[in-house]
């Protein structure tokens, strides 16, 4: 490809607005089932994952919904994931966070997990927290200082459930997050933060983001999204 041509390329993206999740304000927090699928969920518009991150190449067989609560206290995270074969580490480990920077393949990424990206400072994009978790309900925080550099003793308390439907292939987490965890200041209705999501399908190979980084990592800030807080 000719510079002209990459360049104009650069130039059209830029001007495509940043996909939206709207988090629905709720008056009272809840306690996690793993199922989502009732209460203050139904008021919840959902966004999809189903696009490759690298390439943006559709994958509508594995299309994971994605949807958002806010209360005075937490940021809530519901996804359906419907899945063919699940992949992950058995037994689940719990007592610490499972990531070997040195070793491939030890890493709780590298199996099925689901993933959010948030970022609460417009000034410092590559300043952020992630979230993992996997169908076993093992799950990983960390906080990007300043990429590259990640923080995995970081502990933000975040909680998470999750349950497997066999019949129905589908499985699905619940996640909340306190928001002292994400910001100093609490968010407002019509608060915008940066947000990505992502899934791995290791069955399928799948690397699935909400908003597709264009790029071989998830780690890509100038293609977040954004989270809006409502009303």
């Amino acid at each position: 490809m000719g510079t002209s041509q990459f360049s104009s390329n650069m130039a059209a993206e830029s001007t495509v607005p940043k996909p939206v999740l709207q988090a629905g304000r709720i008056s009272r927090d809840f306690v996690l089932t793993g199922h989502a699928d009732d209460g203050p969920w139904q008021m919840a518009r959902p966004a999809l994952i189903e696009q490759s991150s690298a390439d943006a190449a559709a994958r509508p067989e594995l299309s994971t919904a994605v949807r958002a609560l806010w209360s005075e206290s937490s940021l809530y995270l519901a996804y359906d994931c419907p899945y063919t074969r699940l992949t992950f580490f058995d037994p689940p480990q719990f007592e610490h966070k499972r990531f070997d920077l040195d070793q491939a393949g030890e890493s709780l990424w590298d199996r099925d997990v689901v993933e959010a990206f948030i970022g609460s400072d417009p000034h410092q994009i590559r300043h952020y927290t992630e979230f993992e978790v996997a169908p076993t309900n093992e799950r990983l925080d960390l906080m990007i200082v300043n990429l590259p550099q990640k923080d995995f003793n970081w502990n933000s308390g975040f909680e998470s459930k999750v349950t497997v439907d066999k019949e129905r292939k589908l499985w699905r987490c619940e996640v909340r997050i306190p928001l002292t965890a994400l910001s100093k200041v609490k968010p407002t209705p019509g608060t915008r933060w940066a947000l990505n999501l992502y899934r791995m399908d290791k069955a399928n190979n799948a690397a699935l983001a909400w908003n597709p980084t264009l790029a071989p990592s998830f780690h890509t800030p100038e293609r977040f999204g954004i989270l809006q807080f409502g009303e």
